[in-house]
């Protein structure tokens, strides 16, 4: 099984990107689920939760919330209790805010330990989300699955996987990471701490696939980071 750990769907400026879209390109490239969230930039988790109700073998909805919103909390309970999303997804940059700000990060933390959700973030080398950052909530809430895209990409990636070998529950996704940074995960970090993603539509999955597979050639080890792993923390 291919499991494809984050994409994006919905309407934001110049776009409105379907599931039906995404889902000629899951085709193509052989996945067989992917993770579904909100455009950042107009936030519609209902959206996603309708996608999942039509498409229930095909999608893994996840949640989108900007954290200074005041009904956040809230928003991401309803989306847990009543839509049993599997995760959050956050992004650090594009709202604003430290990744290891506690006052603002806590109750969200919080309530994916609640509910036994994971995180997944954008994690590059941005100053409000460098791997460092995020490393700290892992540390913090190490009940719960904290999975960074991008691997650190461009200035720190060898930080990113040793942090990733160091800490149990920080694991790494592949899309938009360079070949060098993700054959540094697979060797520092190991193939049990590496998500296969493809951030489409902004990434192609059939790239986003080649460049998985040119650095791992262990069919074991491939299985694991192309849906085994999230298999396992999902609970799928």
């Amino acid at each position: 099984m291919i499991v494809d750990m984050l994409t994006h769907i919905g309407i934001r400026k110049g776009e409105n990107y379907t599931f039906e879209s995404l889902l000629e390109l899951m085709d193509e490239a052989r996945i067989d689920k992917s993770m579904i969230c909100s455009q950042l930039e107009t936030i519609d988790n209902n959206y996603i939760h309708e996608c999942a109700l039509k498409y229930p073998n095909r999608i893994l909805g996840f949640a989108v919330i900007n954290p200074w919103d005041m009904d956040g909390e809230e928003e991401l309970e309803r989306c847990f209790r009543d839509y049993n999303f599997y995760g959050l997804k956050m992004n650090a940059l594009r709202f604003g805010y430290s990744a290891d700000r506690h006052s603002v990060l806590d109750p969200y933390f919080d309530l994916c330990r609640k509910y036994h959700k994971c995180v997944v973030s954008h994690g590059q080398s941005d100053l409000f989300s460098i791997p460092d950052k995020w490393a700290e909530m892992a540390k913090a809430y190490p009940d719960v699955p904290l999975i960074l895209f991008h691997i650190g990409i461009p200035l720190m990636a060898e930080r990113c996987c040793q942090l990733a070998k160091e800490i149990p529950n920080f694991y790494l996704s592949t899309c938009g990471a360079y070949v060098p940074a993700i054959k540094t995960a697979y060797e520092v970090a190991g193939p049990e701490k590496i998500l296969f993603s493809t951030d489409a539509p902004f990434g192609a999955p059939l790239q986003e696939l080649a460049k998985v597979e040119y650095v791992c050639k262990n069919p074991v080890h491939l299985d694991m980071i192309m849906g085994g792993n999230a298999k396992r923390l999902l609970n799928l």
